[in-house]
């Protein structure tokens, strides 16, 4: 009788443990992924108190590299400095028609490509609506992301946009960038 207490116990705590554990990795889960995507216009959306546009999305590719492309996505974020705070750690990605996904480059080489493919020859950084030198409440500011994608994806990509306050909830915008000659 004391060992079946014991395997009892034994149960009541592994069963315990597993939802602990399991609700802790469906809440991680659910922050990570994008689960509301919403559509938005040419003129933007709003998401969680920030409204996000496309600025501008440029793209060239080299003349042996005819199969890839690089594609300059140019973001323009404007709100309250409050909901800017749950926009820390903003991501973007490209994806096709098969939703295929395409997330941006981070390297120190990927400056130059930035410069060369913007037609102002700057570039405004990555998407952090919070930088130490980010402009007033409800001013807009812009932030540049960089693609090396397959050339295809220049007839029907589409941007997806969200942060680590705004997930699972996610904008998604339809791009055709405008084509740069990188010879």
């Amino acid at each position: 009788m004391k060992h079946l207490l014991w395997v009892i116990i034994a149960a009541v705590l592994l069963l315990a443990n597993v939802v602990v554990g399991g609700w802790t990795e469906i809440a991680d889960l659910r922050r990570a992924r994008e689960w509301t995507v919403s559509q938005a216009g040419e003129a933007g959306a709003k998401l969680r108190g920030v409204h996000v546009r496309v600025d501008q999305v440029w793209a060239g590719s080299a003349p042996n590299l005819s199969e890839r492309a690089l594609v300059l996505v140019r973001l323009a974020l404007r709100g309250p400095e409050a909901a800017r705070q749950g926009w820390a750690g903003c991501d973007l990605s490209l994806r096709d028609a098969a939703d295929r996904v395409w997330l941006p480059l981070i390297s120190t080489d990927s400056e130059g490509a930035v410069r060369v493919l913007s037609p102002d020859g700057e570039n405004k950084g990555r998407c952090n609506p919070i930088p130490y030198d980010a402009p007033p409440d409800r001013q807009e500011f812009l932030s540049d992301q960089l693609f090396l994608v397959p050339s295809e994806l220049l007839k029907g990509a589409r941007l997806r946009v969200s942060a680590w306050g705004t997930r699972p909830e996610a904008l998604e915008f339809a791009v055709k960038p405008v084509l740069r000659d990188l010879q």
